[in-house]
């Protein structure tokens, strides 16, 4: 039994930069769905993007603190995996927008416009009677 705890303790964690590569990885594939942004790899996108947010978790809690050479040498793998979240967080923030603008479009389109020029505001429980 002794001679597995010592194999144990030779086993090493993996490295931090390789985990933040493999993250900055995971976002970038998950960037590249939105190119075709249909629900399907919206959804895919999502299941990415959770999955590298739990192994950053798992990195984070696995790190002891104040080991300034390793944190100094984490700084350029951090800098680019905030890049590419930046892209990301670019691309999903277009596409709130670009659908938010379809729905108020939609909206003015049922609704009309008022006086003032401004989009009308839906009826609430607007009915229409038809006798065949």
């Amino acid at each position: 039994m002794p001679r597995n705890k010592s194999r144990a303790r030779n086993v090493q964690a993996p490295d931090p930069a390789a985990v933040l590569r493999s993250v900055q990885e995971m976002v970038r594939d998950a960037r590249a769905l939105l190119i075709d942004p249909n629900p399907e790899n919206l959804g895919e996108c999502r299941s990415r993007v959770d999955e590298a947010v739990n192994v950053l978790r798992q990195l984070q809690s696995g790190l002891p603190s104040g080991d300034l050479k390793r944190d100094s040498s984490l700084r350029a793998p951090l800098g680019e995996l905030r890049a590419e979240i930046a892209r990301l967080h670019i691309l999903l923030d277009s596409a709130a927008a670009f659908h938010t603008g379809w729905v108020r479009l939609a909206a003015s389109m049922v609704a009309g416009y008022t006086a003032d020029g401004t989009p009308g505001q839906p009826e609430p429980k607007r009915r229409v009677w038809m006798e065949v």
